[in-house]
């Protein structure tokens, strides 16, 4: 099957300037519609926009994504705060608004291509695999013991791969490859921009275990802003291998070094456990000298940054209310609950109920998540769901080794990319709720799925 000699939407044939104008018409429609509503400024400019860009998105699916990746970064931390909504005692913020756009927007774009769309699921095993993955979450609801949690969470998980599959599918050539690699570059710089600004006026997040304040950019959270921009170092990776000019080299190589700076200050221990897992890999198979340079840069980070020594301290001599004591607890006192139902789990989202039963520290927590997405998946799907999301990343894997086997050069970076991230991401998962992290997860897998594309192409130079 070639991907991309498929029309993934119509156009159309005869008239296309009265279809754009068409489109424009009903964009400013719906921009002045919600203006006229009872809001905030700010909620009626953020609806306006998005609405108001739907019929280019619906005409130009790609941009859809470069909307995602080059405008949402920026607004990840005002949009949690702004409440659009409430229902059964549930409060949903401007971020849910983004979860069910691309709810919307992909679920059309996949209806309007159903065929390619079944040709995928059938094609690759780890979509294949995904799709199992999300029929068991969904089937989990029926037997949870939170159900309203388990349909919250098995909404992430079909946004997740809605968008995996929008992204294969969306990418047809090279310029959409590179334009949304561009999307995903420039939408990071205002983040690490508030970031640098955090750092210098001692503000941010504050964290009440060190007794400082961590920054997080403009999302709510500094270890998302840390996981979001370690994300983006692959990539770059990817392009720097490539034979780009001096021009742009530079350039991305600081936004690497400047990345790379604010995921360190962010002080976000899971964080530099991933970035330690793409450096082991890079250095074993692409550079010993590399890593002999990190270890040093690791090594005098610790010495002579007070910050990074007392978090590295941390591990090795925890305080009473150190976040690593709180994991460790959690870990000790819900895994015994997996014997009572260690094939099915007790439901998706059930966790928090499950932390409460059986942890009674718990109620003090600030949250009742696992903080490891294994242990959450053991004990929310068991064994059975487990399995499946594990082996979602070996076919993956398999994939990736299928396809590193091309002529390409260009190709193979950007597969190896894939590698150094995905690595980084599993081992993060052994203590953070990554899995629940939205901008996370549509930063890796539609990357993914662009990859993927990419290296379906015909031609790539």
């Amino acid at each position: 099957m070639t991907l991309h000699n498929n029309i993934f939407y119509k156009k159309s044939q005869g008239q296309p300037g009265v279809l754009a104008i068409s489109y424009l018409i009903l964009a400013l429609i719906l921009f002045f519609a919600v203006l006229s509503l009872d809001a905030t400024i700010y909620m009626k400019l953020m609806l306006g926009l998005l609405l108001g860009l739907s019929p280019l998105f619906l005409y130009k699916p790609i941009y859809f994504l470069f909307f995602i990746f080059l405008i949402t970064p920026s607004l990840r931390d005002i949009s949690e705060t702004i409440i659009v909504g409430n229902f059964n005692n549930i409060s949903f913020n401007f971020n849910f608004v983004i979860d069910l756009m691309v709810l919307a927007f992909g679920g059309i774009f996949l209806l309007r291509n159903i065929k390619p769309t079944i040709e995928l699921i059938k094609k690759y095993k780890v979509i294949t695999l995904f799709f199992l993955f999300l029929i068991t979450s969904a089937l989990s609801v029926i037997y949870s013991i939170d159900k309203t949690s388990s349909a919250i969470e098995l909404s992430r998980i079909i946004i997740i791969f809605i968008l995996f599959i929008y992204s294969i599918l969306a990418v047809k050539n090279k310029n959409n490859f590179y334009q949304l690699i561009a999307a995903i570059l420039f939408g990071s710089l205002f983040p690490c921009l508030i970031s640098f600004y955090q750092y210098f006026t001692v503000s941010g997040w504050w964290d009440k275990t060190i007794m400082a304040y961590r920054v997080d950019g403009t999302f709510s959270h500094p270890a998302t802003l840390a996981f979001y921009l370690i994300s983006t170092l692959p990539i770059i990776y990817a392009l720097l291998s490539n034979k780009i000019n001096k021009s742009k080299k530079i350039p991305l190589a600081v936004l690497l070094l400047l990345n790379l700076f604010i995921a360190l200050i962010t002080l976000t221990r899971g964080a530099w456990i991933g970035l330690l897992a793409m450096s082991l890999v890079f250095g074993l198979f692409k550079s010993r000298k590399f890593l002999v340079a990190i270890t040093a840069l690791i090594f005098l980070a610790y010495l002579f940054t007070p910050a990074i020594n007392e978090r590295v301290n941390d591990v090795f001599n925890p305080k009473y209310n150190s976040s690593l004591i709180t994991r460790l607890k959690i870990i000790e006192t819900t895994l015994p609950a997996f014997t009572n139902a260690p094939v099915l789990g007790y439901g998706l989202g059930s966790f928090k109920n499950i932390n409460l039963k059986y942890n009674d520290e718990a109620k003090t927590y600030e949250s009742l998540q696992a903080h490891n997405d294994y242990l959450r998946l053991l004990i929310e799907l068991g064994i059975i769901g487990l399995a499946i999301y594990i082996s979602i990343f070996i076919s993956l894997f398999i994939l990736i080794y299928k396809l590193y086997k091309t002529d390409s050069k260009y190709i193979r970076n950007y597969l190896f990319s894939l590698i150094i991230l995905w690595l980084g991401i599993l081992a993060i998962s052994l203590g953070d709720n990554i899995l629940r992290t939205m901008p996370l997860q549509f930063l890796i897998w539609s990357y993914t799925g662009a990859v993927i594309a990419y290296a379906n192409l015909k031609e790539v130079s």
